[in-house]
Protein backbone atom coordinates (compact mmCIF):
# COMPACT_ATOMS: atom_id res chain seq x y z
CA UNK A 1 0.00 0.00 0.00
CA UNK A 2 2.01 3.38 -0.73
CA UNK A 3 1.52 6.44 0.86
CA UNK A 4 -0.36 8.07 -1.48
CA UNK A 5 -3.12 5.81 -0.91
CA UNK A 6 -6.88 7.03 -0.82
CA UNK A 7 -7.80 4.74 1.53
CA UNK A 8 -4.87 5.19 4.10
CA UNK A 9 -5.06 9.07 3.43
CA UNK A 10 -8.47 9.05 4.36
CA UNK A 11 -8.13 7.23 7.32
CA UNK A 12 -4.84 9.24 8.21
CA UNK A 13 -6.17 12.44 7.60
CA UNK A 14 -9.05 12.51 10.54
CA UNK A 15 -6.77 11.01 13.36
CA UNK A 16 -4.24 13.73 12.40
CA UNK A 17 -6.70 16.64 12.81
CA UNK A 18 -8.10 15.33 16.19
CA UNK A 19 -4.71 14.82 17.66
CA UNK A 20 -3.48 18.48 15.88
CA UNK A 21 -6.39 20.13 16.64
CA UNK A 22 -5.23 22.14 20.33
CA UNK A 23 -1.79 22.99 18.68
CA UNK A 24 -3.74 24.64 15.39
CA UNK A 25 -6.21 26.59 17.59
CA UNK A 26 -3.28 27.49 19.74
CA UNK A 27 -1.32 28.57 16.56
CA UNK A 28 -4.67 30.52 15.09
CA UNK A 29 -4.54 32.40 18.71
CA UNK A 30 -1.22 33.32 18.34
CA UNK A 31 -0.71 35.06 15.24
CA UNK A 32 -4.42 36.10 15.62
CA UNK A 33 -5.41 35.11 12.26
CA UNK A 34 -9.62 35.05 11.84
CA UNK A 35 -11.59 32.19 11.72
CA UNK A 36 -12.64 32.73 8.43
CA UNK A 37 -8.92 33.17 6.95
CA UNK A 38 -7.92 30.26 9.18
CA UNK A 39 -9.86 27.54 8.00
CA UNK A 40 -8.36 28.56 4.34
CA UNK A 41 -4.94 28.24 6.01
CA UNK A 42 -5.69 25.08 7.21
CA UNK A 43 -7.63 23.66 3.98
CA UNK A 44 -4.14 25.16 2.36
CA UNK A 45 -1.76 22.79 4.74
CA UNK A 46 -3.99 19.78 3.68
CA UNK A 47 -3.63 20.34 0.46
CA UNK A 48 -0.31 20.44 0.45
CA UNK A 49 0.09 17.45 2.72
CA UNK A 50 -1.86 15.33 0.74
CA UNK A 51 0.23 15.53 -2.68
CA UNK A 52 3.48 16.28 -0.50
CA UNK A 53 2.36 13.13 1.56
CA UNK A 54 5.22 10.36 0.07
CA UNK A 55 8.12 13.35 1.31
CA UNK A 56 6.85 13.54 4.94
CA UNK A 57 8.66 11.62 7.64
CA UNK A 58 6.29 13.00 10.46
CA UNK A 59 2.87 14.36 9.23
CA UNK A 60 2.23 16.12 13.13
CA UNK A 61 5.55 18.23 13.06
CA UNK A 62 4.80 18.44 8.86
CA UNK A 63 1.58 20.29 9.35
CA UNK A 64 2.45 21.90 12.23
CA UNK A 65 5.41 23.91 10.78
CA UNK A 66 3.52 24.32 7.14
CA UNK A 67 0.41 26.02 9.32
CA UNK A 68 2.53 27.92 11.18
CA UNK A 69 5.23 29.30 8.33
CA UNK A 70 1.70 29.88 6.33
CA UNK A 71 0.16 32.57 9.20
CA UNK A 72 3.33 34.27 8.73
CA UNK A 73 2.71 34.52 5.32
CA UNK A 74 -0.82 35.01 6.22
CA UNK A 75 0.34 38.76 7.56
CA UNK A 76 3.19 39.31 5.81
CA UNK A 77 0.83 39.55 2.74
CA UNK A 78 -1.84 41.69 4.82
CA UNK A 79 0.90 44.28 5.84
CA UNK A 80 2.32 44.35 2.18
CA UNK A 81 -0.98 45.40 0.59
CA UNK A 82 -1.87 47.59 3.31
CA UNK A 83 1.13 49.43 2.62
CA UNK A 84 0.88 49.11 -1.47
CA UNK A 85 -2.59 50.34 -0.40
CA UNK A 86 -1.16 53.60 1.27
CA UNK A 87 1.06 54.27 -1.50
CA UNK A 88 -1.11 54.14 -4.27
CA UNK A 89 -3.80 56.12 -2.00
CA UNK A 90 -0.88 58.82 -1.28
CA UNK A 91 -0.21 58.86 -5.18
CA UNK A 92 -3.80 59.09 -6.34
CA UNK A 93 -3.99 62.17 -4.01
CA UNK A 94 -1.11 64.01 -4.99
CA UNK A 95 -2.19 63.62 -8.29
CA UNK A 96 -5.56 64.60 -7.49
CA UNK A 97 -7.48 61.33 -8.24
CA UNK A 98 -11.03 61.31 -9.10
CA UNK A 99 -12.76 60.50 -5.92
CA UNK A 100 -15.55 62.81 -4.67
CA UNK A 101 -14.26 66.14 -3.28
CA UNK A 102 -15.63 65.42 0.38
CA UNK A 103 -13.22 62.03 0.06
CA UNK A 104 -10.62 64.01 -0.86
CA UNK A 105 -10.73 66.57 1.73
CA UNK A 106 -10.92 63.74 4.50
CA UNK A 107 -8.01 61.68 2.90
CA UNK A 108 -5.61 64.69 2.26
CA UNK A 109 -6.33 66.01 6.02
CA UNK A 110 -5.90 62.69 7.64
CA UNK A 111 -3.00 62.22 5.29
CA UNK A 112 -1.53 65.68 6.21
CA UNK A 113 -2.01 64.81 9.80
CA UNK A 114 -0.09 61.50 9.27
CA UNK A 115 3.19 62.97 7.74
CA UNK A 116 3.50 65.58 10.13
CA UNK A 117 3.52 62.75 13.30
CA UNK A 118 6.65 61.68 11.25
CA UNK A 119 10.23 61.89 11.48
CA UNK A 120 12.20 64.72 9.31
CA UNK A 121 13.55 62.26 6.62
CA UNK A 122 10.05 60.37 6.25
CA UNK A 123 8.50 63.89 5.53
CA UNK A 124 11.44 64.28 3.31
CA UNK A 125 11.67 61.89 1.36
CA UNK A 126 7.49 61.27 1.20
CA UNK A 127 7.47 65.16 0.20
CA UNK A 128 10.23 64.61 -2.92
CA UNK A 129 8.75 61.26 -4.14
CA UNK A 130 4.93 61.69 -4.17
CA UNK A 131 4.70 65.57 -3.65
CA UNK A 132 7.47 66.77 -6.67
CA UNK A 133 7.55 62.95 -8.42
CA UNK A 134 10.76 62.48 -7.61
CA UNK A 135 12.67 59.15 -9.00
CA UNK A 136 14.51 57.20 -6.29
CA UNK A 137 17.87 57.80 -7.48
CA UNK A 138 17.06 61.72 -7.46
CA UNK A 139 15.48 61.04 -3.98
CA UNK A 140 18.76 59.24 -2.66
CA UNK A 141 21.08 61.91 -4.00
CA UNK A 142 19.12 64.83 -2.68
CA UNK A 143 18.93 63.34 0.51
CA UNK A 144 22.26 61.95 1.11
CA UNK A 145 21.47 58.41 1.62
CA UNK A 146 22.76 55.34 -1.32
CA UNK A 147 20.97 54.82 -4.62
CA UNK A 148 21.21 50.98 -3.42
CA UNK A 149 19.33 51.66 -0.18
CA UNK A 150 16.72 53.59 -0.88
CA UNK A 151 14.12 51.60 -1.63
CA UNK A 152 14.09 50.02 1.97
CA UNK A 153 13.99 53.72 3.70
CA UNK A 154 10.89 54.58 1.77
CA UNK A 155 9.52 51.15 2.75
CA UNK A 156 10.17 52.14 6.13
CA UNK A 157 8.16 55.89 5.61
CA UNK A 158 5.59 54.14 4.03
CA UNK A 159 5.45 51.74 7.02
CA UNK A 160 5.36 54.34 9.45
CA UNK A 161 2.72 56.36 7.34
CA UNK A 162 0.47 53.43 7.61
CA UNK A 163 1.33 53.02 11.28
CA UNK A 164 0.07 56.89 11.72
CA UNK A 165 -3.05 56.31 9.52
CA UNK A 166 -4.35 53.35 11.77
CA UNK A 167 -3.01 55.10 14.99
CA UNK A 168 -5.50 57.83 14.01
CA UNK A 169 -8.14 56.30 13.12
CA UNK A 170 -8.32 55.68 9.43
CA UNK A 171 -9.94 52.52 8.96
CA UNK A 172 -8.17 49.70 7.31
CA UNK A 173 -11.85 48.43 5.48
CA UNK A 174 -11.77 51.86 3.56
CA UNK A 175 -8.56 50.69 1.88
CA UNK A 176 -9.71 48.15 -1.08
CA UNK A 177 -8.01 44.45 -0.85
CA UNK A 178 -5.84 43.45 -3.55
CA UNK A 179 -6.54 40.86 -6.01
CA UNK A 180 -4.42 37.53 -4.95
CA UNK A 181 -3.07 35.44 -7.21
CA UNK A 182 -4.72 31.49 -7.40
CA UNK A 183 -1.70 29.50 -6.80
CA UNK A 184 -0.09 29.99 -3.58
CA UNK A 185 3.41 28.79 -3.29
CA UNK A 186 3.79 25.67 -0.91
CA UNK A 187 6.32 25.33 1.84
CA UNK A 188 9.05 23.29 2.20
Amino acid sequence: MSALDPGRIQDELPQLVDRLAPEFARLFTYFRIPAQDAEDLLQDAFVLFITKRRQIASPDAWLIGTLRFRCLLYWRKRRRRLLETVDETLLMELAGGTSPRQENDDLARDLSGAIGRLPDRCRSLLRLRYGLGCDDPEVALRLGYSPTGIRKIAHRCLSALTQQMLAGGYPTAAMPPKPQPSAQPGAE
